[in-house]
Order: C-alpha cells, then sequence, then structure tokens
C-alpha cells in the first residue's frame, strides 16, 4: 500500500511538473508569436521572461526599434489573468474571439528621448486639437507662442517616461465589461478613464456602434508639467510667478470667449485649481440610463451636463455650477481663427519684474572619469553618463545594477525616472565627481 502511494504521489508531481512546463512554454510560445507578428512594423526584443505561475506573465528589458537606428526602451510589460490556467491554448481562445473574464496589462516605464519623439512627430502633421493645446499653453508666455513637444527640452524634460496600466473584467451574468485605462507621463501628467459596457455577449458586441455607456470616470492630474510651464513662461514674460498666472488665466478667458465659448465661473475656478494647485479633476458621468454617446451630438452642448448626469470634482470637492456651451458644429474652426488677433489682457507691473531671479544658472563643472561597463556595481549611488552603441545617452545617478541591466535614474523637471540599460548595449561609462 506504502509503495502504491508512493507511486501516485510521484505520478502527481510529475504531472504538476509537466502542466506548469506546458503552461510555461506555452504562454511564452504566444508571446514570442506575437512579437514576431510585430516584426514588419517594429524590432521587439527582451532580456528576460517570467512566469511565477500566479495568472501573470512578464517580459523585461524591452527595446522596440526600427530599422534605422532609433528605438524606444520599456522597463518591464506585465500581462495577468484571472487563472494560470487561462494560459491554455491562449493563442486559440484570442483569435476565436473568447472573452477573458479578466485581463491586467501593465506597460511600465517606456522611455524615449527628444530625437525619437522628434522624428516621429516630424512624419505627421499635428492635429488641431494639438494646434489648440500647444496655443493654449503658451497664453502670456511672453514671445513663446506655442508650447508642445518642440519645447519639452525648454521646459527641463529629456524625454518621455510613461507608463500604462489597463485593466479589464467581464461579468458574464450580466453581461457587463467595466474597464479602468490609467496612462501616466512621468513628471508630467497623468489621466484615468474608467467604465463600463452592459449588453456584451460576444466579442464583437464591442464592435457594435449603438453599444451604450453606463457610467464614465475621467481624472486627470498634474504630475509636474503646469509647473514646469509656470517656471518658464514667467522667466518669458519677465513677471513674477503669481503675476504671469493671473495674466494666462485673462489671456485663457479672453480666448475661449472670442471662439464663442461660455464656461461657468467655477469651471474657470477648476482650472486654476488644477494648473496652479495641482488638483487633480474628476469629470464624472452617471446618467439615469445608459446612454450612446454616437448621439450625444444630437443634443445642445448646454444639455450634455444633463444628459450625461455630469459632474465634477476638484481634489472630491464638488463644482456647484458645470454649465457650459459652444456651437458643436463650429467649435474647432472657431478656435483655430480665434488664436489669430485676440485682444489679450495685457499686464505692466514693473515692481513685479525680477531680473536678479532670472539670471541663467551656472552649471558647475565636474570631473569625471571612464570605468569599464563591468565596474558600474562598485559606483551604486554614483552620478554617470552611459553612452550605448547606438550613440544614445543617459546622464543620471545609478540606482541598481543586475546582471544584465543598469538602472539609471534620471532628473526630469518636476521628478525623476527610473531607466533600465542592458549593459549590453553600453559603449562607454563615465563617472562623475
Amino acid at each position: 500500500m506504502k509503495k502504491l502511494i508512493g507511486v501516485l504521489v510521484v505520478i502527481a508531481v510529475l504531472s504538476l511538473v509537466s502542466a506548469a512546463a506546458y503552461i510555461y512554454f506555452s504562454s511564452k510560445s504566444a508571446v514570442d508569436s506575437l512579437i514576431e507578428s510585430a516584426q514588419p512594423f517594429a524590432n521587439v526584443n527582451y532580456q528576460r521572461f517570467s512566469n511565477p505561475m500566479d495568472g501573470s506573465i512578464s517580459i523585461h528589458g524591452v527595446t522596440i526599434g526600427d530599422d534605422y537606428g532609433s528605438s524606444v526602451d520599456v522597463g518591464s510589460i506585465e500581462l495577468k489573468m484571472d487563472s494560470v490556467l487561462d494560459y491554455i491554448n491562449f493563442e486559440k481562445k484570442i483569435t476565436s474571439g473568447e472573452i477573458l473574464p479578466k485581463l491586467q496589462l501593465q506597460i511600465n516605464h517606456l522611455y524615449a528621448d527628444l530625437d525619437f519623439i522628434k522624428k516621429i512627430q516630424g512624419s505627421s502633421d499635428r492635429s488641431a486639437f494639438e494646434t489648440i493645446n500647444a496655443y493654449i499653453d503658451a497664453l502670456g508666455c511672453g514671445d513663446v507662442k506655442t508650447i508642445g513637444t518642440e519645447q519639452l527640452s525648454d521646459l527641463g524634460y529629456s524625454g518621455l517616461d510613461s507608463s500604462v496600466n489597463l485593466n479589464f473584467e467581464y461579468n458574464k451574468s450580466l453581461a457587463t465589461v467595466t474597464m479602468e485605462f490609467d496612462y501616466i507621463m512621468h513628471g508630467m501628467s497623468s489621466f484615468l478613464v474608467k467604465t463600463s459596457i452592459p449588453y456584451i455577449y460576444t466579442a464583437q458586441d464591442f464592435a457594435d456602434l449603438n453599444n451604450k455607456v453606463g457610467n464614465l470616470v475621467f481624472e486627470l492630474q498634474d504630475l509636474g508639467y503646469n509647473e514646469s510651464i509656470i517656471e518658464h513662461c514667467s522667466l518669458e514674460s519677465e513677471l513674477e510667478r503669481d503675476v504671469y498666472i493671473e495674466q494666462h488665466l485673462q489671456q485663457l478667458k479672453n480666448y475661449l470667449t472670442k471662439a464663442n465659448i461660455q464656461l461657468s465661473d467655477d469651471l474657470y475656478a477648476a482650472y486654476r485649481a488644477y494648473f496652479v494647485d495641482k488638483a487633480t479633476l474628476t469629470f464624472t458621468s452617471q446618467p439615469d440610463s445608459a446612454v450612446n454617446l454616437q448621439y450625444i451630438n444630437l443634443y445642445k452642448t448646454e444639455d450634455w451636463p444633463a444628459v450625461l448626469g455630469l459632474s465634477i470634482a476638484v481634489n472630491d470637492d464638488p463644482v456647484n455650477d458645470v454649465t457650459f456651451s459652444w456651437n458643436k458644429d463650429t467649435v474647432i474652426k472657431n478656435l483655430m481663427n480665434a488664436r489669430e488677433g485676440v485682444e489679450l489682457a495685457k499686464i505692466d507691473d514693473d515692481e513685479a519684474r525680477d531680473p536678479q531671479t532670472r539670471s541663467k544658472q551656472v552649471l558647475r563643472n565636474k570631473t569625471h572619469f571612464e570605468i569599464p561597463v563591468s565596474d558600474l556595481d562598485k559606483y551604486i549611488k554614483s552620478n554617470v553618463k552611459l553612452e550605448t552603441k547606438l550613440g544614445k545617452t543617459y546622464t543620471g545617478y545609478i540606482k541598481g545594477v543586475t546582471r544584465s541591466q543598469v538602472i539609471v535614474v534620471i532628473r526630469l523637471k518636476g521628478g525623476k525616472a527610473e531607466i533600465p540599460v542592458g549593459t549590453n548595449k553600453i559603449a562607454k561609462a563615465f563617472i562623475y565627481q
């Protein structure tokens, strides 16, 4: 009997090991297959695959490049499902249109330097929304007429460090999908979208234009970008900080008014809190019944708050008056036209000018010496400059070193970014003292 039990235990263990191995290799195969399908559009490589058998898989040290030597680095990409068993026949489930009960996707610290961003943007025209937003950001900024990605270096940024979190859940008994999308630009800003979509029975239902939204939450938070604009534009306009802020807000109101956009005083106050005080703005739509957003244009804009069940909060404090109005058919044209010849309020306050605070910063000269890449682990917490074989440069301090990568903390205006750099990609390393 003991011998039989022993044999059964061995068989059970071998079965579990075989199942774990199957899940590991099948999930890795699915990842490699997806990467291979992307090869015609981009070169994707990763340093390490991980499957801890808890329903999650991840790849680390990801590089996404093109055929011209440009690339972006990603710290890690993580996928988590409801159960480790969901990875069995994963590709077949996706291609067959099966709706998974739960899925979480995280893209952590996707970093692109400014040269790469300029190259990407140079291949496409700026949209009307981007043009209007860049104009609004530059209101009151002295001779600066636009603030967009081209001006990021003037604001103290060396690149964009972004992370994405996506949470998806499907309740089959209620035929309802809930989704949460969080996009973070570290040291700049973040926005979060939450929604629920009822009447989802098959994967094809996602493409139905008649889908209705049960509720919608949009959350916007500044993480340092607005402060960078305030610092930069107070210098450019040669005005004290508070005076520049008031000029910016007044010019914004004049600009929107000329474009026939009416906002309540409470909405302007909410924007001020967001722009100046890093307040979190939360827009919530909770209509009495699910709304098909495709038909929202059938209503006048002044009726949208009632139709959508709209509420707005500033740091959880409700905005009392959320009324607004504009001509939805001509608003973009009006905003584009209102950029030129707007009669803007100017503040001439000589006493507010402080030239002494606007002197150029003097950079301290630091001695530096080159070290072997293999010795980087001896200089943790030291200032470093890494030059890669593709000509990219990372300047910051070393947070940690593993066998395959160096974690460099880059100082950005309004925050910091942790960038993983593969040791096999480093051509030269310099330590600053």
